[in-house]
């Protein structure tokens, strides 16, 4: 805008510029002196104005008086300017000018709204009678960095502003418009003479308000509105609740901030916009979030997009704008990357300068043999980490943080407490549980740093450590079920439901943000759109027979590997001992088993996980392939030869820094030159690297390690002259009619053929890799050893988001352990081959969403499996493990499917469901809470400036009992939501999720409240379950105990024939706060336990007591959480 005459001709209307000008964002203070105004000019910029208003800006509006009206003035004393002229042009507007009318009542300064934004003065009635009628608009904000003014002869009406020919001067140099006037100036500016015209004017916009606008008939119209605004209909209640809950995440305003981040190149997809949303209302409520959205939705993107915002926000936060990401070294090229294209041609806002890497250790750290095992985690080191004062820590694939006794989660979790003010923490996982509750609690207590203190409000009186503890115990009952029977696997899945609804309903609703794919084609039908997903086929199976002979050896070999079941006998002489495993265990002094004492695991513990976990790899090898097994039974010979060698020669060298065995082997047999090198390197590392003496062990120790020998080579030389191996000749018969079928892979000829194989084994890869470059495929071979040097190759070769001018077709197969299952593309293939299953069943979840992406080209994706064989599964409880810790990850997370085992196979239609998984709860009630705000703007602004204070009604129901919903809340400014219900009988109060609170307050938009009064005693009963719930503590381990012995002497009470009727009823409310172990309670029933006394006329003990309790527990609320207010409230009664 420059520099310009106005004279409202059709190219220069002067509403057009002053429209303009009010909707620039950093216009905060308008000034506008005029010798008329009226309504309908005002009403020109209404939704100007309306923004305007709403972002905090003044509006000052100075009238003078028109010559024309002076004289007519004059000769009509009585007729006072402006009152009269203005009343009767106001008195004779018409219903369509209410809007402005009602925003100019909500926004002018009076003495009833002293905060108003709008003021209006009159310069000539005070001493000051001078005639004024010039015109000035005024446009300023940000310390003036905005500053322009109209001049001229056009007054704020109607008429001046886009009717009559007019004359204005727009002027934009800031000095001209806002420089302050001082006895040096040499000329004046528009704000300083308006200024002083200002001063020397009269308040009037109170008067114009009482005695013009609100008498007027559309005032009047405007004050029944506001009358019927201020009554919320039962769905507008239910309206409000959801803007409590969600009013963050649907927020207009905020969702174009977060489009104006994104690359041009970056699709603008609402779901990853409202993930962004809804994560960073939950972080500034409890401090971190969960993002769970499933495999393939672009975690990463919504990751940097929250740290955009983030940085954008620190400082209002508290926060310093530094940011560090933790994350699998396989991910972290992704983040750079996209990092960078965030920032490409944005250096103001520079997202790189602001983010610090850190990478967790790789999985190639822990053995050579190894990709994963479920006891072992994918890597307990962790880049040294530097302390910095960090805003937020976002920490990627945070499952590799499930253990709180690994070395790497205490490194974070040491971090995260020495910066001060807390910073907030980001967890990022599709499969945030693994194996148990206690998975999901060391990641919460990242961010939940006080857990007997949480502020979650729905975890009982913030105990939730003490919450978690008790789901754990339940879970393992379930996993301890035999599910043999169908009554076992039914108990088994009822006990697993009752923590997993527990858990999601205390703790994970309020601070998990899932979303599925069944939510992107449910409820963001554009975003779905956009996006391809493709459907998955399969698993096809791949089935292999053992003829006799192989599988006698194979059923010896699990024998010989894995205990009996329980009930079941086998010769001790035909069992693997796994002694090699148990030096330390095998000590005669108890001196030298301390040493090797760790995480307060005993030596003994120690040796009987180390065998576990060696009968868990030798079954998987078993399972994997004959050369995979062969192998890695020749290790554990020759490790086990090893040991025997040391004690032969009187020198035992237990080293848990040192490779012993390597070295043992580089030695060729020379056992001089093995023990001068191990002292050598025990010599520079010290620590507890020690020699020890053959008489330092067990006498039965080296017999045991013998026995070990003569089963282990028996074992090795029965494989050894096996030469069938059929799953790998099924493999290779499968290539290239099935894997490779024209009619599956890429049928759409967008991308050449492609195939992704998954195995666990080193050796295994090894052997697939020469079966398929033997049928003439291109194959890469990926492991951690060369993922990273891989990458650009694999990128260029299997992603289908890569530029397509860097896409090659150097290969046609890729062949990868685990260390491909999360974290990369690869869906310029859609066939994938799971060779062996993940031991880790949540990991198939992680595999497939390697094919199946944002971005995939092909209908269909095909996953093909080979089933392990039932032997090996039934050794290692498979079954058991996998429907536990499945069922309760999908139960917990919305994802209800199953992974298949070998006796429950995973059909087409549950692969499907699977890989979807099933509508987020919250999901439907957010896209109501949009459309209403879409289709009702308005209404749907008035709910939200409505304070929550006792909103709510009574409905009438054909039901004899009384329900309520009551919802509190305290000075932590969380939701609690408390179910009553009222029979003739009894009353019940339990404090339910907010998902139920929506679920019971959903109702149709017209419904109505009915004129009953509501029930005062509902109130009451309801606020005391909330008190219970915030106050509950649990003061001793055996409070339980406590609890049983107060319920006992409450029976003995209630059982004597002199307690009244009256006592009963009150013994019963006792009887409550007992069994949620309220110690002071609890404490005083005792005191009745030898009572020998007359109960006639003890009501009114009984009663002191319970006033009593429910005194104490009120003021351990009070005093935990400040007052409670009632935020909303449905009642329901019977209608006669």
């Amino acid at each position: 805008m420059a520099n310009a005459l106005i004279d409202n001709s059709e190219q220069f209307k002067l509403v057009k510029y002053i429209k303009e000008l009010v909707s620039r964002p950093d216009c905060n203070h308008i000034m506008i002196a005029t010798g008329y105004w009226d309504l309908p000019g005002t009403a020109l910029i209404y939704d100007e104005l309306k923004e305007f208003f709403a972002r905090g800006g003044k509006l000052d509006l100075l009238i003078g008086q028109e010559p024309q009206l002076q004289y007519y003035q004059a000769s009509q004393e009585v007729r006072q300017f402006p009152d009269f002229y203005i009343q009767r042009d106001v008195d004779s507007l018409t219903d369509e000018y209410k809007p402005i009318g009602k925003l100019i009542i909500d926004n002018a300064l009076t003495e009833e709204n002293p905060g108003g934004k709008f003021e209006i003065r009159v310069y000539g009635q005070g001493e000051h009678k001078e005639f004024l009628h010039a015109k000035c608009y005024i446009f300023l904000g940000n310390n003036h960095m905005l500053a322009t003014g109209i001049v001229g002869s056009s007054n704020f009406t109607l008429k001046g502003l886009q009717g009559n020919a007019e004359l204005n001067y727009l002027e934009e140099n800031g000095n001209s418009v806002a420089a302050p006037f001082t006895e040096y100036s040499t000329s004046k500016s528009h704000k300083a003479w308006f200024e002083e015209l200002w001063q020397n004017s009269e308040l009037w916009s109170g008067k114009f308000i009482k005695n013009i606008l609100k008498p007027s008939p559309i005032g009047v119209e405007i004050e029944k509105d506001n009358d019927a605004e201020k009554s919320l209909s039962p769905y507008e209640v239910y309206i409000k609740y959801l803007q409590l809950q969600f009013g963050d995440m649907v927020d207009a305003n905020t969702s174009e901030v977060l489009k104006s981040y994104l690359p041009p190149s970056f699709n603008t997809l609402e779901y990853q916009l409202d993930a962004v949303k809804q994560c960073f209302s939950v972080m500034k409520r409890f401090g971190g979030f969960i993002l769970g959205d499933v495999v393939g939705l672009g975690k990463t993107v919504v990751g940097v997009l929250l740290i955009r915002h983030f940085l954008e926000n620190a400082e209002s936060l508290g926060r310093a704008r530094k940011v560090l990401i933790v994350t699998p070294p396989a991910i972290k090229k992704a983040w750079v990357k996209t990092i960078e294209d965030f920032d490409k041609n944005n250096p103001r806002n520079n997202i790189g300068l602001n983010v610090e890497f850190v990478t967790t250790g790789s999985i190639a750290k822990i053995t050579d043999e190894l990709e994963d095992v479920e006891d072992i985690e994918d890597g307990d080191e962790i880049d040294n980490i530097e302390v910095g004062n960090y805003g937020l820590i976002l920490i990627d694939e945070s499952h590799n943080f499930r253990n709180s006794d690994t070395q790497k989660y205490k490194a974070i979790d040491d971090l995260i407490g020495l910066i001060n003010p807390t910073p907030y923490v980001a967890l990022l996982s599709a499969t945030p549980q693994n194996n148990s509750p206690k998975d999901l609690y060391n990641q919460i207590r990242l961010f939940q740093r006080t857990p007997n203190n949480s502020n979650l409000p729905n975890v009982e009186g913030g105990k939730l450590d003490s919450l978690f503890n008790a789901m754990e115990r339940r879970f393992k009952e379930a996993r301890a079920i035999s599910q043999d029977t169908d009554e076992g696997k039914i108990q088994a899945r009822f006990v697993v439901k009752e923590v997993s609804e527990k858990i999601r309903s205390s703790v994970l609703n309020d601070i998990v943000v899932r979303r599925t794919r069944t939510d992107i084609k449910n409820l963001y039908g554009e975003d779905a759109e956009l996006l391809r997903f493709p459907t998955v086929k399969g698993p096809h199976k791949l089935e292999y027979k053992m003829d006799e002979e192989l599988s006698k050896l194979f059923s010896d070999t699990v024998n010989a590997i894995c205990p009996p079941k329980k009930g079941e006998t086998i010769d001790p002489d035909k069992l693997i001992g796994f002694h090699r495993y148990a030096a330390i265990s095998s000590f005669n002094d108890d001196k030298h088993k301390k040493l090797y004492e760790k995480r307060n695991l005993k030596v003994d513990q120690i040796t009987k996980r180390l065998r576990r976990i060696m009968r868990i790899l030798l079954v998987k090898r078993l399972e994997s392939s004959l050369a995979a097994f062969k192998k890695t039974l020749e290790n554990l010979n020759r490790y086990n030869e090893v040991m025997i060698d040391m004690l032969q020669h009187d020198c035992v060298f237990i080293c848990p820094d040192i490779d012993v065995n390597k070295l043992h082997k580089e030695s060729k047999g020379n056992f001089a030159a093995f023990k001068t090198v191990v002292e050598t390197i025990i010599a520079r590392k010290g620590g507890n690297n020690r020699c020890f003496k053959t008489s330092d062990f067990k006498e039965s120790y080296l017999e045991d390690l013998q026995n070990d020998k003569l089963l282990i080579g028996s074992l090795l030389e029965r494989w050894r002259e096996n030469t069938e191996d059929p799953k790998f000749d099924r493999f290779k018969e499968a290539i290239n009619p099935e894997l490779f079928n024209p009619e599956i892979n890429n049928p759409s000829g967008l991308n050449k053929p492609r195939v992704v194989i998954f195995t666990e084994a080193i050796d295994t890869l090894k052997s697939l890799e020469r079966a398929l470059k033997a049928k003439g495929h291109k194959v890469l071979s990926i492991s951690a050893e060369n993922r990273t040097e891989k990458q650009e190759e694999i990128e260029a070769n299997f992603d289908a988001n890569c530029k397509p001018e860097n896409r090659r077709d150097d290969y046609d197969v890729i062949v990868t352990t685990e260390v491909l299952a999360e974290g990369v593309n690869l869906h310029r293939s859609n066939v994938i081959l799971n060779y062996d299953a993940p031991w880790n069943a949540t990991r198939l979840m992680q595999r497939i969403g390697r094919v199946n992406r944002i971005g995939s080209t092909e209908d269909f994706v095909h996953v093909f499996n080979f089933f392990p064989s039932d032997e090996g599964n039934s050794q290692i409880r498979l079954i058991e493990k996998a429907y536990a810790k499945l069922q309760s990850f999908h139960e917990m997370f919305g994802e209800d499917n199953k992974v298949f085992s070998e006796r429950e196979e995973l059909v087409e239609h549950d692969l499907q469901h699977f890989v979807d998984g099933d509508e987020s709860p919250f999901g439907p009630f957010i896209k109501e809470l949009k459309a209403f705000r879409d289709n009702s703007s308005e209404r749907y602004d008035y709910i939200a400036s409505v304070d929550a204070n006792g909103l709510g009604g009574v409905l009438e129901i054909r039901d004899e009992n009384a329900h309520g919903i009551f919802v509190f809340t305290d000075n932590s400014q969380e939701l609690i939501s408390v179910d009553v219900e009222k029979t003739q009988e009894d009353t019940s109060s339990n404090i339910i999720s907010s998902l139920s609170t929506m679920q019971r307050l959903k109702c149709e938009p017209d419904t109505e409240y009915s004129h009953c009064p509501s029930d005062n005693a509902l109130v009451e009963i309801a606020k005391r379950a909330y008190q219970k719930h915030v106050a509950h503590y649990i003061t001793a381990a055996d409070s339980s105990r406590k609890s049983a012995n107060a319920l006992v002497v409450l029976s003995s009470l209630r059982s004597r024939s002199d307690v009244t009727q009256e006592s009963k009823k009150l013994l019963k409310q006792i009887e409550k706060l007992v069994r949620a172990k309220d110690n002071y309670v609890i404490k005083h029933v005792m005191r009745f336990e030898n009572y020998q006394g007359s109960l006639f006329g003890a009501d009114d003990d009984i009663n002191a007591l319970l006033d009593a309790a429910l005194s104490n527990l009120a003021n351990r609320a009070q005093s935990k959480r400040g007052d409670a207010k009632l935020v909303l409230y449905s009642e329901t009664k019977y209608n006669n």
